[in-house]
């Protein structure tokens, strides 16, 4: 959302351990470069089957020591005509267990669409990561990697996959021309009406590749009896929701669980426009304690270490007062006066959008008298306003782009350094082409509306009883607010029996809440035991 937010006037509103290990701490030893297998990349920007790297390495959790393998390779996925379609890069971690019941294994995607997996993989889960201030803001460069506390590895064997047009990732094309016809169409307008020329950069079209991704690993790693869990952040979280319907019903795949982080699971939640609500009243609750954080409204107690509980009256007027004045259309004074007090703006803001204030506008407008604007991907972040006078934001968010440069940095090192692979492909963290060139129709159902994979994930669940879903969000995401994930929670209206099978996590963070230490920990806590509630 350019990791889903690419332009911010447009889309803004756009693992417990089998061996008790829930309070272990993960030493990694240093890297074992003994290399098991590497061959040389060759053939200019194409990546095939014979491109891969395998190394060994180690780790302790508490006082159990555990050797890994990491495989750095990529996977050529092909349509219904057995045409190859793209050649998509993974990045996996394997921790051999001898005997018992097999590990499981989970698939980890990022958003955008156009975004890599490095987000997840070295801000969180890999066995190393990215270093960052502990109130997530960036230090200085160069960037630094260290053994990662908190990785996921402890419980889950992981495959951290790039989307085709993302890391060393490519759509493979089909005669001459095909380049040139996809540029003349959507420079034509017509992109949005006839079925997309590429075959992986859309909706429906993104949801097949990856199930088919998914299908050749578990075949190539002999992994089908492995219990399957599958990790999505941004628009990787409305990915993740989809796969999990069509990998049942057209691949035979059953996923254990499901972990969407700041996921957008019904896009008419956060693009508005001038009628619509749910995305305001979404977005309230976040205002509210972003307000607090800086200090400019006293009606919250925000506590960070429980941040919901501190929103609980903000989440009722949400639903109740500020939906029913938004509904009216006429704004009264005892409405305006609270609103204004709840989110620390001006009346003649909340007036000038007849209530509605654009996330773009909140972020200039809050701190404005100290020349500071705030992040939208985290609004407790805060940077000097380059355009004081600019009353929206009128660039690219800061704070993304600042996240960008030690993990594109940290990757490049990671990869060659310590997995050994090696190609002259150019790493691609975010790519803005993918989006721009995004087929979005082919995901809407009918004529109309908004594309949503709240359906795919009712069905889902509907499909497999079992299965556990857990949705975790940052308090300070404006990009895809945790209360619009709470609201459409309460409309999927799931049967009884499977009502308890869904979570919502909130954190004191952004839309990557990990990248704040006490988040990082509470999220890995939390997921350690969400692993141990599959069956």
């Amino acid at each position: 959302m350019r990791k889903c937010y690419l332009e911010l006037h447009f889309l803004w509103m756009v693992v417990i351990t089998w061996f008790c290990l829930s309070q272990a701490t993960i030493v990694m030893s240093a890297p074992e470069k003994a290399e098991v297998q590497s061959r040389p990349l060759g053939g200019g920007d194409v990546l095939d089957a014979s491109n891969r790297s395998v190394t060994l390495h180690t780790f302790k959790a508490g006082e159990a020591k555990f050797d890994y393998t990491a495989t750095a390779a990529s996977i050529t996925t092909y349509d219904k005509q057995s045409k190859p379609i793209g050649q998509i890069f993974y990045i996996a971690y394997k921790v051999e267990r001898q005997g018992g019941r097999p590990r499981p294994l989970t698939f980890v995607f990022n958003g955008g669409p156009g975004a890599a997996s490095a987000y997840l993989h070295l801000g969180a889960l890999g066995p190393q990561r990215v270093v960052f201030n502990a109130d997530g803001t960036v230090p200085p460069m160069p960037a630094r990697i260290v053994d990662n506390s908190k990785s996921w590895l402890v419980f889950t064997d992981l495959v951290f996959v790039d989307p085709v047009g993302t890391g060393y990732s490519h759509e493979v094309k089909h005669g001459e021309n095909s380049q040139k016809n996809d540029k003349e169409e959507r420079k034509s307008g017509h992109s949005g009406d006839v079925p997309s020329r590429s075959k992986v950069w859309g909706v429906k079209e993104d949801t097949a590749s990856l199930s088919r991704f998914i299908r050749a690993y578990l075949t190539e790693e002999n992994r089908w009896l492995s219990p399957i869990y599958l990790v999505g952040e941004s628009y990787g979280g409305f990915r993740v929701a989809r796969l999990s319907r069509q990998l049942q019903s057209d691949f035979g795949i059953a996923p254990s669980g499901l972990i969407l982080i700041s996921p957008v699971l019904d896009f008419s939640f956060i693009w508005d426009n001038e009628r619509s609500l749910w995305p305001w009243v979404s977005l309230l609750p976040s205002y509210a304690a972003i307000a607090a954080i800086h200090k400019r409204s006293n009606q919250t107690n925000y506590q960070t270490n429980d941040p919901r509980s501190s929103l609980a009256e903000v989440e009722r007027a949400a639903l109740s007062s500020y939906l029913g004045g938004l509904a009216a259309g006429t704004l009264k004074q005892d409405w305006l006066d609270q609103t204004s007090r709840l989110i620390g703006l001006e009346k003649d803001t909340l007036l000038r959008g007849v209530g509605r204030v654009p996330p773009a506008r909140f972020a200039k407008a809050l701190l404005a008298d100290q020349h500071r604007v705030l992040s939208l991907y985290d609004g407790s972040i805060t940077l000097i306003d380059p355009e004081p006078a600019e009353p929206l934001l009128a660039s690219r968010d800061f704070y993304l782009d600042r996240v960008n440069a030690p993990m594109t940095a940290a990757f490049n090192s990671y990869v060659r350094d310590r997995l050994d692979f090696k190609t002259s492909i150019p790493f691609v963290l975010l790519n803005e082409e993918v989006y721009e060139s995004w087929n979005w129709r082919s995901g809407i159902r009918g004529q109309q509306g908004f594309v949503e994979a709240v359906s795919d994930l009712k069905q889902a669940m509907n499909l497999n009883p079992d299965m556990q879903v857990q949705i975790v969000h940052g308090i300070f995401d404006l990009v895809t607010p945790y209360y619009a994930s709470e609201i459409l929670i309460k409309q999927m209206a799931l049967d009884p029996l499977i009502n308890n099978n869904i979570q919502l996590k909130v954190y004191h963070g952004g839309h990557m809440p990990y990248l704040h230490q006490g988040a990082l920990d509470a999220m890995f806590e939390d997921v350690v035991r969400f692993y141990k509630l599959a069956p």
